[in-house]
């Protein structure tokens, strides 16, 4: 007695495509639309770009990506971002830790330290302020996309 589809085991069902074995009913991986594209410069514009990005210890891809991606927009946040933003971390964990330790003391003694909470209720406001800058920084989109159109046209100007 044959078996309904419904019934059969998954890997009963696979088939062979393009040398892998794949479920027919499986959703299909989404498609990359990749695409390269390719740029003429003089031996004097590519010597002095390779001089550039030499200096900053990244290939040509990656420089013309993060290049469009800036013009685009997109996120490109720099290692000092990135460091401020983890020591801006770092700092906050400190913070919700005091603050934690000071509402657990006074929970149990009933007799909160008013001076030492508002002592550390500032230290998070100014921790709080440099993570809305820093995040500001990387996550305004207009400014990103105007910024790297500005230096695009200032290049195009020269």
């Amino acid at each position: 007695m044959p078996i309904d589809d419904d019934q059969m085991p998954s890997w009963k069902k696979r088939v062979m495509k393009g040398g892998d074995w794949v479920d027919p009913d499986a959703e299909p991986p989404p498609v990359r639309a990749d695409k390269t594209i390719s740029v003429r410069l003089t031996e004097a514009e590519l010597a002095e770009f390779d001089a550039q990005i030499a200096q900053l210890g990244i290939k040509r891809n990656r420089a013309l990506r993060i290049a469009a991606r800036r013009i685009g927009g997109f996120v490109e946040a720099d290692p000092a971002q990135v460091e401020a933003l983890r020591d801006v971390a770092r700092q906050l964990v400190g913070v919700a830790r005091n603050i934690n330790q000071i509402a657990k003391s006074a929970n149990r003694t009933r007799d909160p330290d008013y001076r030492a909470f508002m002592e550390e209720r500032a230290a998070l406001g100014k921790v709080l302020a440099r993570v809305q800058g820093e995040t500001q920084i990387i996550l305004d989109l207009a400014a990103r996309r105007e910024d790297g159109l500005a230096r695009l046209g200032r290049e195009a100007d020269e």
